[in-house]
């Protein structure tokens, strides 16, 4: 009998389960639970994370950071996961501090040396790294799906230096006119059914495709409408 998949998600939301990236996060869980996979979820706002002192010492030896706070037990539990998930809204073009403070801390799985890999060099990573694969879930107050871009790109980079495989992306622009909508009973249910869907496809298939991203991006409205109301919603 295969094994199931373990997937550890990170979601750095300051408000936690109540936030809008929740929204899309939660049917991505649910959906990879329908499909046997072990979950298990982790709020950047209940943890103690130290910002990396860039002593680099973790990566020269034995692989574990001299700073004493949770990333003792949580480096360890993302290390053995199979898919890790990075749920952020955006804040500034990136990931939340809290976020980023955490990604700072992973790379003590590599070692210092380095190798050639994918025509670059890199970290070789250490053997208890087992992570094959990573998805983003994020949304954002703007209405365009562009402004993700940045935080794409740095996710995307992560991955590559991690040698692991970006396997996708929930991304919900305009994201608190969604909790409205929902509450509204407003025709949007088939983005929360989209974002279960990349659930079943992350495990079943490996990856996100790209109708069902695209789906889960799709504009809720027309731009000047979404501005005369946040217009409104100033006065």
């Amino acid at each position: 009998m295969k094994d199931a998949m373990k997937i550890v998600a990170i979601n750095s939301s300051p408000r936690k389960d109540k936030g809008n990236t929740t929204l899309i996060l939660n049917p991505l869980l649910e959906g990879m639970k329908e499909k046997d996979a072990e979950v298990k979820v982790y709020y950047t706002k209940e943890l103690k994370i130290d910002p990396c002192r860039g002593d680099v010492t973790c990566m020269k030896t034995t692989g574990k950071c001299f700073l004493k706070d949770d990333m003792e037990w949580l480096l360890p539990e993302i290390a053995n996961a199979d898919v890790l998930v990075f749920a952020s809204p955006l804040y500034c073009d990136g990931v939340t501090g809290p976020m980023k403070l955490l990604m700072d801390r992973l790379p003590s799985n590599a070692y210092l040396t380095m190798e050639i890999r994918d025509d670059r060099l890199r970290h070789p990573l250490r053997e208890g790294w087992n992570v094959k694969k990573a998805v983003l879930v994020s949304n954002c107050g703007f209405w365009e799906i562009e402004n993700f871009n940045p935080m794409k790109s740095h996710i995307k980079a992560f991955c590559e230096n991690m040698n692991v495989e970006y396997a996708g992306e929930l991304l919900r622009p305009h994201g608190p006119v969604l909790r409205t909508m929902l509450e509204n009973n407003l025709p949007v249910n088939d983005i929360i059914e989209s974002a279960r869907k990349a659930g079943h496809e992350l495990i079943e298939e490996g990856k996100i495709s790209y109708e069902t991203m695209n789906n889960i991006s799709r504009p809720l409205m027309p731009r000047e409408e979404f501005l005369q109301m946040i217009k409104q919603n100033m006065e």
